[in-house]
């Protein structure tokens, strides 16, 4: 997962879930991240599923967990826990979804088939 840059309280970082940081996030949370997705989505949130999710998204993007998780709850102290929840829903859609201009089901590559309307057609079963 490529990491994405959001701009959130906490200026603007990079963030990505990776298998690691989404093994590491549901460990921590005690639930899988689309369960996390819908606690916070639906407001029956626990504070780990915020703070969890931002700071394994930036360790995911590459920051130090030392930094991360310092600069985490530093800010958690300055600011509402309400104002972390648009961030954790953005990094936490990017990781289960992906990016949205990534076509699913398009390969790179392929080309479909043209219909070149050199095709018979029937009724009947009779040719035309």
């Amino acid at each position: 997962m490529e990491a994405k840059s959001i701009e959130w309280i906490g200026g603007e970082h990079e963030f990505a879930l990776n298998i690691g940081q989404l093994r590491a996030l549901q460990k921590n949370c005690n639930a899988g991240p689309e369960t996390i997705l819908l606690r916070i989505t639906a407001g029956t949130w626990f504070i780990d599923d915020l703070i969890e999710t931002l700071r394994q998204g930036l360790i995911g993007a590459g920051m130090a967990n030392k930094e991360a998780g310092p600069m985490i709850m530093h800010l958690f102290e300055l600011h509402g826990a309400l104002e972390f929840k648009p961030t954790a829903i953005e990094i936490l859609t990017n990781a289960l979804v992906g990016e949205e201009d990534d076509p699913v089901g398009e390969l790179d590559g392929v080309r479909q088939q043209e219909n070149s309307g050199s095709s018979q057609s029937f009724t009947n079963g009779e040719p035309q």
